[in-house]
């Protein structure tokens, strides 16, 4: 190769490594970039916006820099350009610099050319004005939208517990925790329950076109509006209608209507009827004398009353601590109490305690002292089905008086009736000698005596009508305790003494016995 050769060959290379003179797309294309590059950076969340938007700026610098060949230039005056983001939510603009002395851009012609484009909402109407301020081929937004404002739902604050309707009455078992207050919430009528606060409506939202966004639909307020409550006039509290208790059922509020005393119950002038259920928050004392139709609770202790549930329970909660005659309660199904002392007690269905000391207890059901320290001392107790406890009498001995397996008065009216039999026999008998005496006189008996005789005749005749009748009573008394008993009497432990009737057997313990259960079997009673 000649010196001339290589020389021209160098040149040659020299000339291809030469990068080609930028054209006007060229220089176009790099302003955008950086232009790009700064808005992302500015407002990184819209990047994907902008680099849309820079492709479409692009292709239209390309048509803007085609030139006719042969054609003089032009002038082209600058040129406003707009994008929206793909949720409507932002709108970008770029103003793409006149060529061959155009003409620019005011901010009113700006303003104008976005209106034509639909863009009429959410316009950042200074920041536009600052943008157009700083030049061309700058990349910035132009309105932004607004997003629907969610509102909040409806809210309702409870401000009592969500208890359960009591069922005062225990299970077959008998066993009942005093120790724990029994869950009843007594309320009275107009007292708020529950407060409920209203939804608030959210706001809608809009595009940068003006198009509607719609804001979520906000849950109105669920009531738990149940049996005996009411809705306030201002509807912002759930309040209970009547006086009673209030208890949850199906997820409602409801009040089962009641008397409610909230303090002690004492002397009362005359005896108290209440038709339904009694919540007694205190105590009752003084000779009260109260009758209801249905349950009666007392939170507290009983003393000196008088109580009657016709139809229901009686739960004392605290203890009755009675005086012998003075203390009396009476309950169509059962009597609860943690101590049952020096009181008259009668119950349909059964008696639960965990003490029973000096009282006395009829029960057509069972008797249960099974909790606590489970002891019956000094008491007479007569029950239609069993005795079932922890301890019988104490280590200071102590005389008890147990009757099972029949109806409870059934062993005391045999009893009474064959006392009254007897005497009414006793009595029969003198008269019929007295009549003999006076008959045997003849035709010496005087008008006085007549008339005596006359007399003892009527009343002999009184007599045998009582005995017949006595005596008729009697029998099916005697049937009825022949009958074979399941009632029994068990205990862990026995002090004497203890008197116990199954039917017409009766038998004395005298001696301290230890797991017993005693029941009748042909003509014994048996200890175990």
């Amino acid at each position: 190769m000649s010196i001339f050769d290589y020389f021209a060959s160098k040149t040659a290379d020299e000339l291809e490594r030469r990068p080609p003179a930028p054209t006007p797309y060229r220089k176009l294309a790099l302003a955008l970039n950086q232009a790009s590059e700064d808005a992302k950076a500015q407002y990184p969340d819209d990047s994907e916006t902008v680099d849309d938007f820079v492709r479409a700026l692009k292709e239209i610098c390309k048509i803007r820099c085609k030139k006719t060949p042969g054609a003089d230039p032009q002038p082209m005056k600058a040129e406003a350009q707009f994008f929206l983001s793909k949720d409507r939510m932002s709108a970008y603009a770029c103003l793409l610099p006149p060529e061959n002395d155009g003409a620019g851009i005011t901010l009113e012609e700006f303003l104008m050319e976005m209106r034509y484009e639909g863009i009429n909402c959410g316009i950042l109407q200074q920041d536009i004005q600052r943008e157009i301020e700083c030049g061309y081929l700058r990349i910035f937004p132009t309105a932004r939208g607004t997003l629907p404002q969610a509102g909040e739902n409806g809210k309702v604050t409870e401000l009592f517990q969500r208890w359960e309707r009591a069922c005062l009455d225990a299970q077959a078992d008998g066993l009942v925790d005093f120790s724990q207050d029994i869950q009843m919430q007594p309320i009275r009528k107009g007292t708020a329950i529950c407060m409920m606060q209203p939804p608030v409506e959210g706001t809608n939202g809009l595009d940068v076109t003006g198009q509607i966004l719609p804001c979520p639909q906000s849950d109105s307020v669920y009531i738990p509006q149940g049996e005996n409550t009411a809705v306030s006039e201002d509807g912002q509290a759930l309040t209970a209608s009547v006086d009673g208790i209030l208890y949850i059922e199906d997820d409602l509020f409801c009040v089962q209507e009641q008397t409610l005393v909230d303090g002690d119950l004492g002397r009362l002038r005359e005896p108290w009827k209440v038709s339904g259920d009694l919540y007694i928050q205190g105590n009752v004392d003084g000779g009260a004398v109260i009758v209801a139709t249905g349950n009666i609770v007392i939170n507290g202790k009983v003393g000196q009353a008088r109580i009657t549930s016709v139809d229901g329970t009686i739960r004392v909660q605290q203890g009755i601590y009675g005086a012998a005659g003075s203390t009396f309660l009476s309950a169509a199904r059962q009597v609860q109490s943690p101590v049952v002392e020096q009181a008259e007690i009668s119950a349909g269905v059964s008696v639960i305690a965990e003490m029973i000391v000096n009282s006395t207890i009829h029960c057509d059901g069972t008797v249960y002292a099974m909790t606590g320290r489970g002891m019956i001392t000094g008491s007479l107790i007569r029950a239609g089905d069993s005795i079932l406890c922890l301890n019988i009498g104490n280590l200071a001995e102590g005389r008890n008086r147990f009757s099972v397996g029949y109806p409870p008065h059934s062993p005391e009216s045999w009893n009474q009736l064959k006392t009254e039999l007897a005497e009414t026999k006793s009595i029969l008998k003198k008269l019929l000698a007295s009549i003999a005496d006076l008959r045997r006189k003849g035709s010496r008996i005087s008008d006085m005596e007549k008339s005596v005789l006359e007399r003892l005749v009527e009343q002999r005749n009184l007599y045998m009508e009582k005995q017949s009748s006595l005596a008729a009573e009697l029998s099916i008394l005697d049937e009825l305790l022949r009958k074979r008993s399941n009632g029994r009497i068990q205990c862990q432990k026995l002090h004497p003494f203890l008197e116990v009737q199954i039917g017409k057997l009766t038998q004395e313990i005298v001696t301290e016995e230890e797991n017993c259960n005693i029941h009748a079997v042909d003509s014994w009673i048996l200890l175990r």
